[in-house]
């Protein structure tokens, strides 16, 4: 469990370091991640091969031409918000039926937000935990022989 739970908080913070943005190019590169608005003509086009009511479909580019996109689907968003993960099946969507067209970035900003917390986090808790020093002092033989007793052992001064 501590390795699935460990997993999984990998995932999310690996995710809030990415940020979808439009596309720049009309035509974008193979193999990048891209997110794919449907129009409701495209949910009514794309109904039959891929579900109803898909509001987002997203994954990698395999390629695009004037007339439509061609890409290895990651997961499909419906219009109520439900993630549905898909295996790379290939889909090729029409150009008409996509609202809008978004690829994923590294967000600089999120990843050094993610940094500076996680680095906050560990120093948190080794300074919870005492392990770069002791909390106080500690005598292992106290000198005379024999067991210290509370008023023979003096703590140094500082």
């Amino acid at each position: 469990m501590p390795v699935t739970v460990s997993a999984a908080a990998l995932t999310l913070v690996v995710a809030g370091c990415y940020t979808y943005t439009p596309l720049e190019a009309p035509s974008p590169a193979p193999q990048e991640r891209v997110a794919l608005v449907l129009t409701d003509q495209g949910r009514v086009g794309a109904g039959p091969t891929m579900g109803a009511g898909l509001a987002r479909v997203e994954g990698m580019l395999i390629g695009s031409t004037d007339s439509d996109y061609t890409l290895r689907v990651a997961e499909v968003i419906d219009i109520r918000g439900a993630v549905s993960r898909w295996s790379a099946e290939t889909v090729t969507l029409q150009r008409s039926w996509v609202g809008n067209a978004y690829e994923r970035r590294l967000s600089k900003s999120r990843t050094y937000l993610l940094a500076s917390a996680l680095t906050v986090g560990v120093v948190a808790f080794i300074a919870s935990r005492t392990l770069f020093g002791s909390s106080g002092p500690f005598v292992e033989n106290p000198p005379g022989g024999g067991e210290a007793s509370s008023e023979s052992f003096q703590p140094p001064l500082m």
